[in-house]
């Protein structure tokens, strides 16, 4: 059995499957790291451009195409769990195909393999604050909670997932499903070991290509309900740094920063009814305060787009709510 298998989830992006392993079909190869990507395409253009590597004699490179005759959403279930069971190895690193990590990190990998660390995780772009140890749960995921998020950052032992079933979990989940899996199997490990690897500007590949992230256009889903959610399912075991997870994908991110902030009203992704629902969840994930986001929620569309195209004029205008607000705070 190999130590380390890399799974990338893929659907029609045969082109960054073919930047990917450009890079890494070699590297992976020299440090004995198989590769298996699970395709959900509706062409065969990316089983083209795999067969192409394996017809030159990369053989740690096994390719599954799953089944058309399901829903988009059961598709991408199936070769999300396929992903964490279908693997023979001691350690599974699931990836995204935008998300590749550089083979200069796989030596650090290994080190860390080799002490049979619990999980591993790879993450740079002025996120991290560098790369630490931890024999405590609780303090590896509150350093680490927002790298984890990011599919192809993270290394895990794989006999701590084989238990779950990621399709179930992906039903009550959808957004964060794996991530809660890794957290939940952590959490029951009998001495712990975590690795966070702080790997810089160079922790991943960087695609010629800009394909857009489907959850850019549904934040309030993605990152306000399902994080709130994701984020009160954790096990008791982070009760101690619960409170710290709600909104650090913002502060570390600026997910929901002003111009963020209008952009996504300008989308139409919330309005004064989507934020009065999500108020309680948007209070502890957001970190500008709530009357500013409410206020922006009452913006008309064409209004927000262009205080969001014009920001200084959007800044002026956030500065005279915070004025406003503070005047009336006066008065009462």
């Amino acid at each position: 059995m190999k130590k380390l298998a890399l799974s990338i989830i893929t659907c029609n992006r045969s082109k960054h499957i073919r930047e990917d392993l450009a890079f890494i079909a070699q590297p992976t190869r020299e440090q004995n790291i198989d590769i298996y990507i699970f395709d959900g395409s509706l062409n065969d253009c990316t089983q083209y451009v795999v067969n192409q590597y394996i017809m030159k004699g990369n053989d740690h490179i096994h390719y599954f195409h799953m089944s058309k005759a399901v829903s988009v959403s059961e598709n991408f279930c199936e070769r999300l769990d396929n992903a964490i069971h279908v693997p023979e190895a001691r350690y599974v690193w699931l990836s995204g195909d935008k998300f590749v990590i550089r083979p200069e990190n796989y030596q650090k990998i290994f080190s860390y393999i080799e002490e049979s660390y619990d999980i591993i995780t790879v993450y740079g772009q002025g996120v991290l604050k560098g790369s630490r140890r931890f024999n405590e749960v609780g303090g590896f995921v509150d350093y680490a909670i927002v790298p984890i998020t990011h599919l192809g950052s993270t290394i895990i032992k794989k006999e701590l997932i084989e238990p779950y079933n990621l399709q179930r979990e992906m039903r009550k989940q959808p957004a964060f499903g794996p991530q809660l899996i890794y957290l939940r199997a952590i959490a029951d490990s009998d001495s712990f070991k975590g690795a966070v690897i702080d790997a810089g500007s160079r922790d991943r590949i960087v695609s010629r290509y800009k394909t857009e992230s489907s959850t850019v256009g549904s934040m309030w889903s993605a990152w306000v309900l399902w994080w709130y959610r994701f984020i009160e399912e954790l096990p008791a075991v982070y009760d101690t740094v619960r409170e710290n997870l709600y909104n650090k994908p913002d502060l570390q991110l600026g997910f929901f920063s002003l111009k963020e902030l209008l952009r996504q009203r300008s989308e139409d992704q919330f309005d004064c009814k989507k934020y009065w629902e999500c108020r309680e969840y948007a209070k502890k994930v957001i970190v500008m305060p709530a009357v500013f986001v409410f206020c922006i929620s009452l913006f008309p569309r064409n209004f927000a787009k262009w205080l969001c195209l014009n920001c200084d004029y959007g800044k002026r205008v956030c500065d005279w709510i915070k004025d406003g607000v503070r005047l009336i705070g006066e008065k009462l």
